[in-house]
């Protein structure tokens, strides 16, 4: 705790400092405060989410792997919540279903192979963005946040500033103990910008980086999915 007794009429610790600063000083620290409650609940949230995420994909992949039954595999993939890998088995094995039940007596010929592992790739395409999609939510407001909180805290901390020259110029005193209350209780808004903006540029880039490596993956799954269609699907119905 920063003690400042030393100046006479200054008040004590950062609390003291808070008291200090004038109405917009105490306003820009309470909507940054209320900045700070929404992003630590969206961090936990979005941490909790990606982690889930993670388990659940690595789980399907491994059973995806050693698969023997497809049904039991969809039917545990629509049961899955969290996964994106789990999302685009079924939207894919669906897609390869409706084709094939659409071909005539639901049999794939040769020539009908390579539009169908295109129509499938599609689809994966398009789930696969909606994933991305779902798993960037709340990102855009820590980034904005990220990037506003210190901003925001410098126009108090400026004000604070102007504010202080202002009440000194109209009182006629220019010494350092009544300069100095007036400067420190106006960094106050700089120290709780910082406060919200680090942990929340932190957090930004580690989910960036996590969403990242879940959309890569996506793309080698949806590959690996195309070529067990390929083996279990497509050529066991020509």
């Amino acid at each position: 705790m920063v003690l400042l007794t030393a100046v006479p009429g200054m008040g004590t610790g950062v609390v003291g400092l808070f008291f200090e600063s004038g109405w917009v000083g105490k306003g820009i620290v309470f909507i940054l405060l209320g900045f700070s409650v929404v992003t630590w609940a969206m961090i936990l949230l979005k941490y909790q989410f990606l982690k889930r995420a993670e388990a659940e994909s690595h789980t399907f992949l491994s059973a995806f792997r050693k698969t023997k039954n497809v049904r039991e595999l969809l039917k545990h993939s629509e049961s899955t919540t969290y996964s994106p890998l789990a999302s685009l088995f079924v939207e894919g094995y669906k897609k390869a279903e409706s084709i094939v039940q659409s071909l005539p007596e639901a049999t794939v010929t040769e020539e009908d192979r390579p539009v169908i592992a295109q129509e499938i790739e599609r689809a994966l395409k398009i789930t696969s963005q909606d994933e991305i999609v779902y798993l960037e939510r709340y990102l855009a407001f820590l980034g904005t946040t990220g990037t506003v909180a210190p901003l925001l805290g410098l126009f108090g901390t400026i004000w604070g500033i102007m504010d202080a020259f202002y009440g000194i110029g109209i009182k006629g005193a220019g010494d350092i103990g009544a300069l100095a209350p007036g400067l420190a209780a106006a960094l106050i808004t700089t120290i709780a910008g910082l406060f919200v903006a680090i942990p929340t540029v932190v957090a930004y880039n580690y989910f960036a980086d996590k969403i990242r490596d879940i959309a890569t993956r996506m793309d080698s799954f949806s590959m690996e999915f195309l070529s067990f269609m390929e083996r279990s699907l497509l050529r066991r119905r020509s």
